[in-house]
């Protein structure tokens, strides 16, 4: 069991109606890792849980009422952990998948796992939920450009230029929405011991374009060309037919927004 903050964690549990008995060394604890939170896998003989303690600055670009909505629909799929219980300011405690890992490179070299984690993409994609709240790259990109310290916007400027004209050039068509989980990396994506696919992680869901999620998978994968173009003929058997040339262009644009959010809320997050 690693060093864990068992004062934090004891005033934490008062707040949580299912762990308001316990006490920290009730369970083995383990941190898990991430980036807008602390996470921290509970286990004891009872009870395999983790508990989420979101950063204060989170919730200042989060709207945890619509993650509540979305990821219980992601639940009623099949394709989501259930959330025993959390609190307006994001506080939860959710059920673990019992034996799962998150996603690898070798996951995603294999044609067979990665077949199964489209699969999961297109039944949310195409099971016609309706997810509160919509990304917007057209209000997104120049939002979080702007709010990049000076000094670094005249790095990323050619970039982000470039990123809004390849948004402005696609159709309505394009355009469409869909509910998406919006952070496809790899540790949001987990495979438990059966094969099945979970995803986890839900803050940033919404309604959004099917580009979306799969231009973060390929990004957070670094998939070539060639993979790329498997990965749309494999999601289409499920649901759409994607075209390549969007697709880059949505990894573009989402890098770019990457690059932005990093530089204007990093600083400040930590690790």
């Amino acid at each position: 069991m690693v060093e864990v903050p068992v004062s934090t964690l004891e005033i934490i549990f008062k707040q949580v109606p299912l762990l308001e008995e316990s006490h920290p060394r009730d369970f083995d604890i383990n941190p898990l890792p991430g980036f807008s939170n602390h996470s921290w896998h509970l286990k004891n003989d009872q009870h395999d849980w983790v508990l989420r303690i979101p950063k204060q600055e989170t919730n200042q670009y989060i709207n945890r009422r619509y993650e509540a909505h979305n990821a219980s629909i992601a639940n009623s799929l099949g394709i989501a952990p259930n959330c025993v219980w959390r609190n307006e300011s994001g506080l939860s405690l959710s059920v673990t998948v019992p034996d799962s890992r998150s996603f690898n490179t070798n996951d995603i070299e294999s044609e067979t796992v990665l077949g199964k984690l489209l699969k999961t993409i297109s039944r949310l994609h195409k099971s016609k939920k309706i997810f509160l709240g919509v990304v917007d790259l057209a209000e997104l990109l120049p939002r979080y450009y702007q709010q990049v310290p000076e000094h670094l916007q005249s790095q990323i400027e050619t970039s982000y230029r470039m990123a809004i004209a390849k948004l402005e050039g696609l159709s309505d068509k394009e355009k469409m929405l869909v509910p998406s989980h919006n952070d496809l990396v790899l540790e949001n994506i987990l495979i438990d011991a059966a094969g099945q696919i979970w995803l986890i992680d839900w803050e940033y869901s919404s309604m959004a374009s099917p580009y979306w999620d799969l231009a973060t998978l390929s990004n957070a994968a670094k998939l070539d060309q060639t993979q790329c173009a498997w990965l749309l003929a494999e999601y289409g058997k499920h649901h759409l037919d994607l075209v390549p040339e969007i697709l880059f262009d949505y990894r573009y644009m989402l890098d770019v927004l990457s690059t932005c959010w990093m530089a204007a809320f990093g600083e400040n997050e930590g690790t």
